[in-house]
């Protein structure tokens, strides 16, 4: 079982190929915030919306972050690469150097088990994007509802995730799934939580 968890990190999916807005971007999607490490516990957990080097969908937005770049629900691929290779370009003007070999989706990503990231990202917080606000259950009095509704919105499509109980994610059961879940991941995003509903 695949798990896709709502954070604003930019991790891509192990069994499918991830869009981190629409990210869904990543999916964003992904993707979105900045701080805690990603839940990940085995080689198949995936984050879904926007990427974010330090905390996940949740945190509120502190006096720091008003400096940020802010990733909209409908940021494009190519805009979320531009904002997250500025952050990569400001990681290695601190003296990190140390990137996944494959880029994803478009940009470069730092290898998280580096011990040198931590004092590097403490450089750069001002260059993280932060995810989009409809993501941001702090951020968005409907986040629970809207995020409901996205779940809802995959069933109904016949995208059966198995919701989690802290509305972080979901699970995609084993067995084949639609062959445009990705498609439906992002369209059905948008549906709960994009602003022309509200």
């Amino acid at each position: 079982m695949v798990n896709h968890t709502l954070t604003t990190r930019p991790f891509s999916r192990h069994r499918r190929p991830v869009d981190t807005v629409a990210l869904g971007t990543a999916a964003l999607l992904l993707l979105t915030g900045c701080g805690t490490e990603p839940k990940a516990k085995e080689a198949d957990v995936a984050s879904i919306g926007t990427p974010s080097p330090t905390a996940p969908i949740g945190a509120s937005a502190g006096a720091s972050d008003t400096q940020r770049p802010q990733l909209r629900l409908d940021s494009s691929k190519e805009e979320v690469a531009r904002l997250w290779n500025a952050w990569s370009a400001c990681l290695e003007q601190k003296g990190f150097h140390n990137f996944q070999d494959v880029i994803k989706d478009g940009w470069r990503v730092p290898v998280e088990s580096d011990p040198a990231l931590p004092a590097a990202r403490a450089q750069c917080e001002s260059k993280a994007p932060l995810g989009p606000p409809e993501l941001d259950r702090n951020r968005n009095p409907r986040y629970a509802d809207d995020w409901r509704e996205w779940i809802a919105c995959m069933h109904r499509r016949d995208y059966k995730v198995i919701p989690l109980p802290d509305q972080d994610g979901y699970n995609v059961p084993d067995g084949p799934i639609p062959p445009n879940s990705l498609q439906i991941e992002n369209e059905c995003r948008m549906e709960a939580f994009g602003a022309k509903k509200k």
